[in-house]
């Protein structure tokens, strides 16, 4: 598993620039913009207005949208 610090400046750079990620899970694939990040968990805003909490510990890969 890579290292949450890679995870977490990656999120923080996207939150900053309002860019939108794709944060892969071992079966799910989830894509929004960075809305709120914390040691544990990332809040994304996924079609607009709608709000997903996905725990760093989980998150299996990341790419920027």
């Amino acid at each position: 598993m890579p290292s949450q610090s890679i995870f977490f400046d990656l999120l923080n750079n996207s939150r900053i620039e309002q860019v939108p990620v794709n944060i892969f899970l071992t079966n799910h694939l989830i894509s929004g913009i960075v809305a709120n990040l914390n040691n544990d968990t990332v809040e994304l805003r996924i079609d607009g207005v709608k709000r997903c909490i996905v725990a760093l510990d989980r998150i299996e890969a990341i790419s920027i949208a």
